[in-house]
């Protein structure tokens, strides 16, 4: 093995007894096919590959920092989370961009753990020119502590507007006729018992070539840092384990458990595993409580009707009091891409507050209309009297013809005069947005398949997560 790589885990163990234990495992293996370094898994057990004069050439604080980033990747399962169908470049971009920003901000405070230093902790250090979160990101948000799925729909609906800093590439290392050096026999990583050496072979070849995403600059020099190589998804339950070891590990150890970091790491990777998507349905819940009242009579008890009174008869009397009402209005045009899963979160929430509201249906696609049911479906209905759901509606509605969607005759014509909450659940593609008379107490509920972010003119925006 690089002697670099023997003076790099190390000085790892003085500074980082977390990211120590997370690389005892990893088996450190030279093919000179990928220009920087890359880690990945390989015959059920993770594999760093490294370029050989890369590594040389780089300072060896610069290649903590990259083992530190390479390993941020692992602990965020961002393999695991990419989104489908998605852009694997901008996708990789914001992974980096997000770790590299969140190292940055921590290079202070990373090495450091309770009685270890006299005076100040070493700085953590990643190489010059590597992708940041833009400044911009965090001005036009608000959010300084974003998701990497967040950044990176910031970075598409910017795709086009100006050119990204840092170019990416789409690239195959090695191939049939050039399995690379991955093949040759190497050394396990420091720490790892002599008996159990032997137990672990080197890395076989690799016959179709790796296959990944690297990252280069405006003139087509590779970046220092890592690779992204494509993985396959079932290996993900073999990550899961390796992490869970390595924080078992980690945890009996004194001085580990003293370290800022490792405390940061393990709450960043809590946070990951249980991602809180619930909070939408509160969130929906709030807005509405808050917005959604309108005045009507109603007839009770508590007020005698003075009609009858006199006949001695006790009959409930008129009263004007504020009842609650909620309009749901629900796009059905054909470019809508929310699923039945979809419907039935959104009216799940809905649902649960039929206890306190009134709720009436609309559907929209060119024109808003009341549905009336037939043939255990709605159809567009003859009539202008409101719908009022009923518990298990939303399995009647369905996807229209129309691949169009006009909001202006529900925003400019129907809602006129309404004081009630509206709701409206939509994938967000609206033509005429920009002519919809402001009707502010709206609530529009997006899609969970919208990669785009959604702004609309008015009202507050929640947008549907699964688990």
């Amino acid at each position: 093995m690089n002697k670099k790589w023997d003076q790099t885990l190390k000085v790892l163990w003085d500074r980082s007894r977390f990211t120590s234990y997370f690389y005892q495992p990893v088996q450190i293996s030279e093919n000179n096919d990928i220009p920087t370094l890359a880690l990945t898994v390989y015959s059920s057990r993770l594999v760093l590959y490294y370029n050989k004069d890369f590594v040389d050439n780089l300072y060896f604080e610069y290649l903590m920092g990259l083992m530190v980033h390479e390993m941020f990747h692992v602990l965020l399962n961002h393999d695991h989370r990419i989104v489908p169908g998605g852009d694997p470049f901008l996708q990789n971009l914001a992974q980096d961009m997000t770790i590299n920003s969140y190292l940055d901000k921590n290079d202070e405070y990373f090495f450091s753990h309770q009685g270890a230093y006299m005076f100040d902790a070493p700085v953590l250090q990643l190489p010059p020119g590597l992708p940041m979160i833009p400044v911009k990101f965090y001005r036009e948000t608000g959010n300084h502590d974003p998701r990497w799925e967040e950044v990176y729909r910031w970075l598409k609906n910017r795709k086009d507007e100006e050119p990204l800093k840092t170019d990416g590439s789409i690239a195959d290392f090695g191939g049939e006729d050039d399995p690379g050096s991955g093949s040759e026999k190497t050394d396990d990583p420091a720490g790892m018992p002599d008996d159990e050496r032997s137990k672990l072979p080197p890395p076989e070849k690799n016959n179709s070539g790796f296959e990944g995403i690297g990252f280069t600059d405006s003139e087509g020099e590779d970046l220092a840092t890592g690779i992204h190589l494509f993985r396959n998804g079932d290996l993900q339950s073999l990550i899961e384990s390796k992490k869970k070891q390595v924080i078992a590990l980690a945890e009996r150890d004194f001085i580990c458990k003293e370290e800022r970091m490792f405390c940061d790491i393990r709450s960043i990777i809590e946070r990951i595993e249980e991602v809180d998507t619930t909070s939408w349905r509160r969130e929906i819940k709030s807005i509405v409580d808050y917005s959604s009242q309108s005045e009507e009579f109603i007839y009770t008890y508590s007020r005698f009707n003075r009609r009858f009174f006199a006949g001695g008869l006790y009959a409930p009397g008129r009263v004007f009091r504020h009842m609650d009402h909620l309009t749901v209005a629900v796009d059905v045009s054909a470019s809508m891409v929310t699923t039945p899963r979809d419907l039935e979160a959104a009216f799940g929430v809905i649902e649960a507050l039929m206890g306190k509201y009134i709720i009436h249906l609309l559907c929209i696609d060119e024109e808003v209309f009341v549905p009336e049911k037939k043939d255990e479906k709605f159809i567009k209905g003859e009539g202008t009297r409101p719908y009022l759901y009923r518990r298990g509606d939303w399995q009647y509605i369905r996807t229209g013809s129309s691949g169009t969607t006009f909001f202006e005759p529900l925003f400019n014509d129907f809602i006129k005069g309404h004081r009630e909450m509206l709701m409206v659940i939509t994938d967000g593609y609206i033509y005429d947005m920009d002519r919809l008379k402001k009707y502010s107490p709206t609530l529009w509920v997006i899609s969970a398949d919208r990669e785009d972010s959604f702004t609309p003119p008015f009202g507050k925006v929640v947008h549907i997560r699964h688990q």
